[in-house]
């Protein structure tokens, strides 16, 4: 072999080698101090020319494979990246985890410091930073910056990304003071922002912000990266909030299917309910058969009031509620037409909306009970409505208001047809009445009741002539005013003097008739003591009414005299009557009737305080002093002889609450 040919096979094994070489340096990513300690220790060697220019171009080819290899890499991880990305925002249930997601990779896609999230409605002038990522030093989600400055604000307008290396030192961006603090403040230099643009244009036009503490140039890939990054969060912003608006529809459908639900319910208790109290009235039967229906209904007590708020008729139980109170809920009932709480569970209902007359309809169906007992109510208050109006319009063929008060001051004739027109008739009359027994001297009855009927007339009321007396029914408070001001007109009228008992005042069917009987032993008592053409109520008389009445009526003297005293000790186990009857016996001095008592004076001394508490500051004045005086000597006669009966006066100095 001649060296020509041995000189070419060593160059080609030479060429191979250094071929390899580059080969395997590619295969292995090696960093480029390698390629560079190549080319020196071949130059070191003594390679020769034509050598050294085949290395130069393997490692051109070498390091060009490689970056490119390298490239692919990268791009095959960014490509990852946004897959798993694309996976984490799809996995997101509510939009504040979404947006945090959004931050955390677009800061690790692009391995910069901090990252930032900005969305703005259409129409709003600030934007609001959602959230943000990264080591952010004074950056709260909730700042809220103006929409058109700073880098985000060209974003916006022009809908396509911007980046600047160091953003304060950049004099192309429209700088804004509180930007520029915020900017200032976190030590940003380089900053890119992109568009998240939504579909939905009322959303408006987020941007996606990533920044570095460090100038620093972007790359063109970079930016598409996290412009891919951006369409990606976009689309999955766009979808939460379609899922969000969709859970929020299904919850007020959900709703809307319960209210539904609860109102057809209570639709068909209600016509159920409506169905029964018709079928009650077209068998005419009697308002406490429409209450019983109702309260069990209702599940509570049912009853009616008149227009001052007084029960006039009731089934089951009803709770005490102060007058004043329950008046109030009847007039705000009456102002708007509508069922109102008077208490917890306690409701009014108008019986006839716009009627302030009309009566009121009461149920207690407890504190639990919810607005859904408001139609049941209606249907309640218009049957009674209208049974109480066919009742009126059958009261046309029969005695009306003034026969029915014929009725109640003499004798009854149907109890049940007395209840109904009862009803009818306290609900007729709104305000308080006042009844007054007149009397005129022989020969001047028929002048009396002429002119007592006129006289009623004239002021509203009514009047009924029961055996020859003559009986007003008037308006009014106060009884005395009142006959005083009829006495002085009747005598006018008839041209002889009147004689005039009074009682009351009554607003319901049972105190007028209880007012009707005392106006009346007031009368006998003034015609007793030869006081013709005088007027006297039970207060004026005293013990004198109950001794020279023909029904004496001495439970009633009791309590109106003592009756509180006897009340506090029945009570409380008080010894005050006791104490009393020793002081008025011992001429009233508390030193002897505590010797009497055999207790201290002192001891004395303070019940007397209570007594006057109890029965007012006048209660040693002479004249009341006669009347307790009386008053006891009749307690201890009646506790005495009839232990049954001292048991009953008891029971009538505490009576029952209406």
């Amino acid at each position: 072999m001649s060296d020509l040919d041995s000189g070419g096979e060593l160059a080609e094994k030479d060429q191979e080698g250094d071929a390899i070489t580059f080969l395997e340096f590619v295969a292995r990513s090696a960093p480029r101090g390698e390629y560079d300690r190549l080319m020196a220790r071949a130059e070191s060697e003594g390679a020769s020319e034509e050598r050294m220019r085949r290395l130069e171009r393997f490692n051109r080819l070498a390091l060009t494979a490689q970056s490119m290899i390298e490239y692919r890499r990268d791009r095959e991880a960014e490509l990852a990246a946004l897959v798993e990305a694309a996976h984490e925002f799809v996995r997101a249930r509510h939009y504040k985890d979404l947006l945090d997601s959004v931050a955390r990779r677009a800061r690790l896609l692009l391995k910069l410091d901090v990252a930032y999230v900005s969305l703005h409605k259409e129409g709003e002038p600030d934007t609001e930073l959602q959230s943000a990522d990264g080591n952010a030093v004074s950056v709260a989600v909730g700042l809220r910056l103006p929409v058109s400055g700073g880098l985000g604000g060209m974003v916006r307008a022009c809908r396509a990304p911007f980046w600047t290396p160091d953003y304060l030192a950049d004099t192309s961006i429209n700088h804004v003071e509180s930007i520029d603090n915020v900017v200032r403040s976190e030590g940003l230099r380089a900053v890119l922002g992109v568009p998240l643009c939504v579909r939905d244009e009322s959303m408006g036009v987020g941007v996606l912000y990533v920044a570095d503490r460090q100038v620093r140039h972007l790359a063109p890939n970079e930016i598409t990266l996290l412009c891919s990054l951006a369409d990606l969060a976009a689309a999955a912003i766009e979808r939460i909030v379609l899922v969000e608006e969709l859970r929020n529809d299904i919850g007020r459908l959900h709703a809307d299917v319960g209210e539904a639900r609860a109102a057809l319910t209570v639709a068909r208790r209600s016509a159920d309910l409506q169905s029964r109290l018709i079928a009650l009235i077209l068998e005419r039967c009697e308002v406490d058969a429409l209450l019983a229906v109702a309260a069990e209904a209702l599940g509570g007590g049912t009853g009616i009031c008149n227009p001052l708020g007084r029960p006039l008729a009731e089934y089951g139980k009803l709770r005490p509620i102060p007058p004043a109170d329950l008046r109030a809920a009847c007039d705000r009932a009456a102002e708007t037409g509508h069922p109102t709480p008077a208490d917890q569970g306690l409701w009014v209902a108008p019986l006839c909306p716009g009627e302030c007359n009309s009566g009121f309809l009461l149920t207690d169906v407890g504190p639990a009970a919810d607005h859904s007992v408001v139609p049941l109510l209606l249907v309640v208050a218009r049957a009674l409505a209208l049974h109480l109006r066919i009742q009126h319009n059958n009261s046309a063929k029969t005695p009306g208001h003034q026969e029915f008060f014929d009725d109640l001051v003499g004798a009854p004739r149907s109890p049940a047809l007395l209840r109904e027109r009862a009803l009818l008739f306290s609900l007729s009359f709104r305000r308080p009445h006042v009844v007054l027994a007149a009397s005129a001297p022989h020969g001047a009855a028929a002048r009396l009741e002429t002119s007592a009927a006129d006289y009623a007339q004239e002021l509203g009321g009514l009047c009924s002539v029961p055996d020859g007396a003559v009986v007003l029914l008037l308006p009014g408070e106060a009884p005395e005013a009142v006959a005083q001001t009829a006495a002085q007109e009747l005598t006018t009228r008839v041209g002889r003097s009147i004689t005039v008992g009074a009682a009351g005042p009554a607003s319901t069917v049972d105190g007028i008739g209880d007012a009707y009987r005392e106006a009346a032993q007031c009368l006998e008592t003034l015609r007793a003591l030869g006081a013709d053409g005088g007027t006297a109520c039970a207060s004026d008389l005293g013990f004198l009414g109950m001794l020279l009445a023909e029904e004496n009526d001495v439970p009633g003297y009791i309590t109106s005299t003592i009756g509180p005293v006897v009340d506090y000790d029945t009570h409380r186990f008080t010894d005050l009557i006791a104490t009393l009857r020793a002081y008025l016996e011992s001429g009233r001095s508390p030193t002897r009737a505590a010797e009497t008592l055999r207790v201290h004076p002192n001891t004395v001394s303070r019940r007397l305080e209570r007594i006057g508490q109890l029965l007012g500051e006048d209660w040693q004045c002479p004249q009341r002093v006669l009347d307790i005086q009386l008053a006891l000597r009749l307690h201890q006669v009646r506790s005495v002889l009839s232990p049954r009966l001292a048991s009953a006066s008891r029971a009538a100095l505490c009576p029952l609450p209406e």
